[in-house]
């Protein structure tokens, strides 16, 4: 079957992109939104392609052919911005119109990432062309520039970097709505698991099993006469009150002093 989508992560391999900070680069962080949203649509049974899913580098002329050839109806081009601005862009072509565009940065507004603006260009000496090679050489396919947020700007780094998942949740929400397919969230994760007890005992007010060593080392305080009171026994892990700590330190003191006399 082909598949009705096809996912563009931008930029790879030699070509780090320009929406790079000390947090992400651009490619990488093209590949994670990329590849989750890739897996998100085969849990809700979209049929989706995807134009890599490694750090590979692809030329316009290869990326925009597996476009092309893979026989999908839209394309998702995800990408992240630099050069001063704040919040997201959604790009489409001149011979489409904004309804996708639209969807997908109201959801973004709704994951906490604001919309920029969402905008088309022509090339500037034939305004006939689209401005960007995603969308003059993907023929048929609606394709659509997702600029995720500005590398260079700190608030949308700080929420790409930590939140990433979240905004690429969005769009897998924007495309079902636009798209009319069926949409369901993310299943949470299962809980972890609680480490199961050991067998208690006394002696160690109802914890772990007290280990040998630590019976040993008790035992030598009563064998010395450190220790007298047995409810030190039944309590072996619990810290000693500073009295108790003074009266070993005089005991001990007092078997020094009678040792060298």
């Amino acid at each position: 079957m082909s598949p009705i989508l096809i996912i563009d992560a931008g930029h790879g391999g030699i070509d780090p992109g320009g929406g790079n900070n000390a947090q992400f680069t651009e490619k990488d962080m093209n590949l994670k939104i990329s590849l989750y949203q890739y897996r998100r649509f085969q849990e809700l049974n979209i049929p989706v392609a995807i134009t890599r899913t490694t750090d590979i580098t692809l030329t316009a002329e290869a990326r925009t052919a597996k476009v092309r050839e893979s026989g999908a109806r839209y394309c998702i081009s995800n990408h992240i911005n630099s050069g001063g601005g704040r919040g997201s862009e959604a790009i489409y072509s001149i011979y489409s119109t904004p309804t996708f565009s639209r969807i997908i940065a109201e959801e973004l507004k709704a994951a906490g990432m604001p919309n920029r603006r969402i905008f088309t260009r022509t090339l500037p000496n034939n305004p006939k062309l689209d401005y960007y090679y995603m969308h003059r050489e993907t023929g048929s396919v609606e394709t659509v520039i997702v600029e995720y947020g500005f590398a260079d700007n700190a608030q949308d780094a700080n929420k790409l970097a930590s939140d990433w998942e979240r905004l690429a949740e969005a769009v897998v929400r924007a495309f079902c709505i636009y798209a009319k397919q069926n949409y369901r969230p993310p299943s949470p994760p299962p809980p972890e698991p609680k480490p199961t007890p050991g067998p208690t005992k006394p002696e160690n007010g109802g914890g772990q099993p007290v280990p040998e060593w630590k019976h040993e080392a008790i035992n030598w305080l009563y064998e010395q006469g450190f220790l007298t009171d047995e409810i030190w026994r039944q309590q072996m892990d619990q810290p000693l009150p500073l009295w108790a700590e003074a009266l070993i330190i005089k005991r001990l003191y007092e078997k020094l002093s009678q040792q060298e006399k």
